[in-house]
């Protein structure tokens, strides 16, 4: 449930009004979009590519001569706010977990990792 909250401060110097604001605090609903997939097909330009999950870390990639994904070949978000921090509490922006993953960022991950296997597929050849 979302807590609405209105708040109305002075603008001092920025006229005689004053200013409404609402403070709408919202929970962060996991996405499960795609959860339980091994593997997804996506078509890109009429082609459809097969895109490999991995359910901790999400999309994977072809390596760049189109051989199988190693364990680190995984699409990677930026992220604008520091979420995963490690027990050293180094982030580097990059290690949001798929399970925190919104289904926006994951259709465009799993999109991603499409268009760059399609790319590394035409590579081999």
């Amino acid at each position: 449930s979302h807590k609405n909250k209105q708040i109305t401060r002075n603008m001092a110097g920025h006229g005689s009004g004053n200013l409404v604001v609402d403070e709408t605090k919202r929970h962060f609903h996991p996405s499960t979009l795609y959860d339980g997939e091994t593997s997804v097909s996506i078509d890109v330009g009429g082609e459809t590519i097969e895109v490999k999950l991995d359910p901790v870390h999400g999309p994977m990639v072809l390596k760049i001569d189109g051989s199988e994904p190693g364990p680190n070949d995984f699409v990677k978000l930026r992220q604008a706010a520091k979420i995963g921090m490690d027990a050293s509490g180094q982030n580097d922006g990059l290690h949001k977990p798929w399970n925190q993953w919104t289904s926006t960022e994951r259709k465009v991950a799993v999109h991603q990792a499409a268009k760059i296997n399609r790319q590394r597929i035409a590579n081999r050849t």
